[in-house]
């Protein structure tokens, strides 16, 4: 009986332990806003974000878009890394609030795993330039896939903000995506 319950054990957590190691791979892909479940992506209209997970390295690639106006930006991070500083030449997440990223036009940002890889957290530092002066900007940006690999949701919290801002994402087909 002991040795049942050992291999038991022993074959749970492989399998466990191989789920945890695929689900940061169902992040790849590429994911669609959508603006019946998120929050007003003001200034924007549209938000198309490409994820790629390969070993330690993750890209994040965002395209905010509205009529013929686009801004594109790409954040690579490395998880082997403590911190990794990122050129910033434009803060596109300015709801309408005259701040503006600072001179030195970079970012640094550290992310991790949660929940056995099922969430992606990244935290980002950033100095962004108001009327008042210079501001240090927290942000905490949690990436969270649904159990079915369908859906993300974005929750960014910020230093600055009181209330969380959350986008929701649905994943597009390779056969659909333009």
């Amino acid at each position: 009986m002991n040795r049942f319950l050992t291999t038991l054990l022993l074959s749970t957590f492989a399998l466990s332990a191989h789920a945890a190691d695929a689900s940061s791979d169902n992040f790849s892909g590429l994911w669609r806003y959508d603006a019946t479940l998120s929050t007003e992506l003001s200034p924007w209209k549209a938000f198309d974000l490409t994820l790629t997970v390969q070993g330690e390295k993750i890209t994040i690639h965002r395209q905010l878009s509205w009529s013929r106006r686009i801004h594109e930006d790409t954040t690579v991070i490395d998880l082997a890394q403590t911190g990794n500083v990122q050129l910033a030449p434009m803060w596109a997440d300015n709801r309408h609030l005259g701040a503006y990223i600072s001179d030195d036009r970079t970012k640094r940002v550290r992310a991790e795993w949660l929940d056995e890889k099922r969430i992606l957290r990244v935290n980002t530092d950033l100095t962004l330039e108001a009327q008042q002066g210079p501001r240090a900007v927290n942000i905490l940006s949690d990436y969270k896939l649904s159990t079915n690999g369908s859906r993300l949701t974005l929750t960014e919290l910020r230093s600055t903000r009181n209330r969380p801002i959350v986008y929701i994402f649905n994943r597009v087909s390779p056969t659909t995506a333009p």
